[in-house]
């Protein structure tokens, strides 16, 4: 299987809103797009799942063009299934009941299989007989996902699915994600503004600012390699630094040149140390903030600050020591 997009373009009002975007996907495969609000995320979405036009571009699966949302009676495509961000569930239904309903042309034995099997298949054993309406917002998305894949699609687009959930049913939601792609194979592309559900969960990564498609590649190569400054700063806490500055203080190695005039460095690649280490420089804290897992440094050097993360509170105005991490350190898993 392979669904692709080809060159898409659109405007709005005589404005730019997605500016020849392509990009590919696999089955089996998780892609995320990342961007601000604004980006085009949800518009190119939207596309993808033949509910609206482009003004330029098509889309295409197995090589084969797929009509525009125009050219048919009822938009959309049997083998693309979307879930908005509002979930767009019958609240008064049970988990059981809005699954089914997308079955209801099916003969009984066979609806009532699948149904079980999504259920089961989503993590909704436990809610499967309430009513959506008491569901959290977690539970709500599953219970979307397993509807859209009722009529097993091969295509699932997910609008912002984490937007609205907390940290345990982000983690639970990003778990039903992976299982399903792994037991079913759809293919699935997620869009988000959230760096880490896009780093976490996806196999290949897009930059979208202002239309445009940056970047795309796996989220390692995304974060560590990223093309431009944007892409950087979106996707990760990061140390910008002049070239003059970076070639004073650092070795080459630990740094990823965005320019002829500035240079990468994220704050994981350096280290505070109290004791004086040959390849170290001096620096003072300038802040220190709790993070959960570990403290947010803030040090100046010179008139340059820099980020890097440490075990342990630092008071401010202390004298510390800035490290590299060697290129062994960076690379081990």
């Amino acid at each position: 299987m392979h669904f692709q997009l080809h060159q898409i373009s659109k405007n709005f009002q005589q404005q730019p809103i997605l500016k020849g975007i392509d990009l590919s996907l696999r089955e089996g495969e998780i892609v995320a797009l990342l961007g601000e609000s604004g980006s085009g995320k949800s518009t190119l979405l939207r596309i993808a799942a033949g509910l609206l036009d482009a003004d330029e571009g098509w889309v295409s699966l197995d090589n084969q063009r797929l009509p525009s949302a125009s050219d048919q009676l009822i938009p959309g495509h049997p083998d693309i299934k979307i879930v908005h961000q509002d979930y767009q569930l019958s609240l008064p239904l049970t988990v059981r009941e809005n699954i089914s309903y997308a079955l209801r042309f099916y003969e009984k034995n066979y609806r009532d299989e699948r149904t079980q099997e999504l259920i089961e298949l989503c993590q909704l054993d436990n809610v499967a007989d309430q009513t959506t309406k008491v569901l959290s917002g977690g539970e709500k998305q599953r219970t979307a996902i397993a509807r859209a894949l009722a009529e097993e699609a091969r295509i699932l687009l997910l609008d912002e699915p984490f937007a609205h959930l907390d940290w345990p049913n982000r983690r639970r939601l990003s778990d039903t994600v992976r299982e399903l792609v792994e037991e079913t194979g759809v293919a699935c592309l997620f869009v988000t503004h959230d760096a880490t559900d896009a780093l976490s969960l996806s196999h290949r990564m897009g930059i979208l600012q202002n239309g445009q498609l940056l970047q795309v590649g796996t989220p390692e190569e995304v974060y560590r390699r990223p093309v431009n400054a944007y892409t950087a700063a979106l996707t990760g806490e990061t140390n910008l630094l002049d070239k003059s500055f970076f070639e004073k203080h650092f070795d080459r190695s630990v740094g990823h040149r965005l320019s002829d005039d500035w240079v990468l460095i994220r704050p994981e690649l350096l280290t505070i140390q109290a004791t004086q280490h040959h390849d170290s420089f001096k620096a003072t804290v300038n802040r220190c903030t709790f993070v959960g897992h570990q403290y947010r440094v803030e040090v100046l050097v010179e008139n340059q600050t820099l980020v890097v993360y440490h075990t342990q509170r630092l008071p401010h105005g202390q004298s510390v020591r800035i490290n590299e991490m060697s290129e062994h350190d960076q690379t081990t898993p």
